[in-house]
């Protein structure tokens, strides 16, 4: 089941600098609608991966799968000679 592998960046036309993170439901100007609704869309990405860690606890999704970096290829040649 795949559910975060999607990113959102979301912003109100009007309040450009409202973060939900940082501002929360204080730093809303003038009840906006649209603020409202990034407020509600971080609280609920905070519920919904905290249910993921209560469901699985090991579950460590803030590191990056860590790439093997590839072996060099035996046919380029060195320009240091061996």
């Amino acid at each position: 089941m795949k559910i975060r592998a999607r990113k959102f960046d979301g912003r109100c036309a009007r309040h450009k600098r409202y973060n939900p993170a940082v501002d929360g439901l204080g730093g809303i100007r003038g009840a906006c609608s649209r603020c409202t609704l990034l407020s509600e869309i971080w609280e609920a990405s905070l519920r919904l991966n905290g249910l993921i860690r209560s469901f699985s606890p090991n579950h460590d999704d803030l590191k990056r799968p860590v790439e093997k970096a590839p072996a060099a290829d035996p046919r380029q040649m060195s320009l240091l000679g061996e």
